[in-house]
């Protein structure tokens, strides 16, 4: 298996985790974007994505950047069939979206001037073989970012839920045993170093419920996932059970808050 993420096996319902996709990118894309533009982004670039799922994020790419073209690369065909057909209603003639694999893409060299990589790297089991890649695809000079989580820092709350960490560790065993890293974010400059990229710099970007408020928090993370670690036996119904409890009993707290990390890498493919 090529990576830990597929949408038909790690949620128990597609159309929902598909919601939960979308809120994830609304999010963070506030400083995402900032961080984007701060890397060299600039309206008029080719852009590629690699893992574009649903093509959320190839939306906001041009939305905010009129004059560009975006090609996704996504291998699950599900969501290559999502993307194209959502993006297509969105009347949008800037982009293309091919099935194929990060690891072997298939695209010419030298061919985008920006690639983004978010939430890929963590569920693949030779991640600098992917940016290796990814760096093969960019004109000399060109920018690639990667995002991804580290699930040792993942949501923090106020009140503190200590049965997050026991969530945490059943998501963590089951991406281990798929081949991924849950853990990958604190490696990010290391990973792109080894996969040949320079000028490497290094984000952590927030999310913060009482700036965001709590509804996006809530989509963006539903119960889609635990309850497909019940199934697969790496968390038991019962910790299921008392996690919600806590969740529920967090979230009824008078001043209670939710705080998420997403880490961000960008490197330079040399002139």
């Amino acid at each position: 298996m090529e990576g830990s993420y597929q949408i038909a096996n790690i949620a128990t319902n597609v159309e929902v985790e598909i919601e939960r996709l979308k809120s994830q990118v609304e999010l963070f894309w506030e400083k995402e974007l900032k961080h984007y533009i701060e890397f060299g982004l600039t309206d008029g670039m080719s852009v590629i994505e690699l893992g574009s799922g649903p093509g959320f994020v190839m939306e906001k790419v041009m939305q905010a950047f009129p004059n560009g073209r975006v090609m996704g690369l996504e291998i699950d065909p599900l969501l290559v069939d999502y993307s194209k057909n959502y993006l297509t209603q969105k009347q949008s003639d800037r982009f293309e979206i091919v099935e194929g694999s990060i690891m072997e893409t298939g695209l010419p060299s030298d061919s985008y001037d920006f690639a983004i990589t978010r939430l890929v790297l963590e569920h693949l089991p030779d991640p600098v073989g992917a940016v290796r890649e990814v760096a093969r695809l960019l004109k000399p000079g060109g920018k690639a970012v990667f995002i991804d989580n580290d699930f040792e820092m993942h949501i923090m709350t106020t009140p503190h839920v200590p049965e997050l960490r026991e969530l945490y560790d059943a998501y963590c065993a089951a991406r281990y045993a798929e081949g991924g890293n849950p853990k990958i974010g604190r490696e990010l400059p290391t990973v792109l170093k080894q996969g040949g990229l320079g000028k490497i710099d290094f984000e952590v970007i927030s999310a913060h419920s009482e700036l965001l408020g709590y509804e996006m928090f809530l989509k963006s993370e539903g119960v889609g996932i635990p309850v497909q670690l019940v199934r697969d036996g790496y968390l038991s119904s019962k910790a299921l059970g008392k996690l919600s409890v806590a969740w529920r009993n967090m979230l009824n707290t008078e001043g209670h808050s939710i705080l998420r990390q997403l880490y961000m890498a960008v490197g330079e493919k040399s002139v």
